[in-house]
């Protein structure tokens, strides 16, 4: 059980950049990649306690994310109503009223939506078997501790958005009220008869979402022939109407789209970092399969809402 004086903080980070944005959840790993375009803008309010860790996340623009919680550790999201078609979790579209789960130590995608809100709880898989026990007299069934989603009523999804809200609300306001186990357990068990009344949402193949895996790593290799269509076709063994539809099943996009958004995002990453302060933003591009300088340049500022200079200017101040 928690001690009665176990160590508590609150925060709340902005960003204006997604790659900045990935690093502000306490003990993730994690990799953003902006989608759609413009001026990028994201919040995060957390709460991290002993065993337990909450937050509520904002991001403007689309986005896809590549997440990993900390070891040990089981993270339930849910994402705000009405989050819209193109919410995609491990590949799969996200019914309403969902929570999605993910055991530490084990990745998961999730591709957002514009003006996107999503509520997580990261809690010690140890103090969830205790409290599953109490409650219920059993184990933690294996489908509240395996990566996937459950849809659960709207009544059991509303109280606990409530629930999670009123924490991190109370954290904000009044942290010393927080410090004791019994705020804790509480959440703990409003979490449990929620996912008492889920169900499993229908698994489909799992290739579409590899594709999509494979081609961003592909993506993301500086210095190496710009990916483009037919290549993936031809390295991943399928047609192009295949492949398209299969990005837009996993993704909601396409697999240019895809392609693009991640190299210039790998250009803005550089630009912001000390270690290619050296280079010429015409060399990184190049290195990134931009070969045309002022196509580059109409790209990115579509992209980012800014040209590559002021991004390189926002990292020297």
């Amino acid at each position: 059980m928690m001690t009665p004086h176990s160590p508590l903080s609150f925060s709340t980070r902005i960003a204006h950049d997604a790659d900045l944005h990935a690093s502000f959840i306490s003990g993730w790993q994690q990799d953003y990649a902006q989608l759609s375009c413009g001026r990028y803008f994201g919040r995060l309010d957390e709460v991290c306690a002993a065993r337990l860790q909450l937050f509520s996340e904002y991001a403007s623009c689309e986005t896809w994310q590549q997440c990993r919680p900390a070891p040990g550790r089981i993270w339930f999201g849910l994402p705000a109503p009405g989050s819209g078609a193109s919410l995609r979790f491990a590949g799969q579209e996200v019914a309403p009223n969902s929570v999605l789960i993910c055991p530490g130590g084990d990745d998961f995608f999730l591709r957002t939506p514009p003006a996107f809100t999503i509520g997580g709880m990261v809690i010690e898989q140890e103090l969830l078997e205790a409290c599953c026990l109490m409650r219920f007299g059993h184990a933690l069934p294996p489908l509240w501790r395996q990566s996937g989603s459950l849809t659960l009523t709207p009544v059991a999804c509303r109280l606990l958005e409530q629930s999670l809200a009123c924490y991190l609300d109370a954290a904000r306001s009044q942290p010393e009220a927080l410090l004791s186990d019994k705020w804790q357990l509480q959440l703990a068990d409003t979490l449990l008869q929620a996912l008492s009344t889920g169900a499993r949402a229908p698994q489909r193949r799992r290739s579409h979402l590899g594709w999509v895996e494979q081609s961003c790593r592909w993506a993301k290799t500086a210095d190496a022939p710009a990916p483009n269509v037919e290549s993936l076709c031809q390295r991943l063994h399928v047609t192009r109407r295949t492949l398209q539809n299969g990005f837009h099943q996993a993704a909601a996009i396409s697999p240019l789209g895809m392609l693009r958004a991640l190299r210039l995002g790998e250009v803005r990453r550089a630009l912001s970092s000390a270690q290619h302060a050296g280079q010429s933003i015409q060399d990184l591009a190049l290195a990134w399969g931009f070969g045309s300088a002022s196509q580059f340049s109409q790209d990115y500022r579509r992209q980012f809402g800014e040209t590559p200079s002021q991004t390189r200017q926002a990292m020297r101040h």
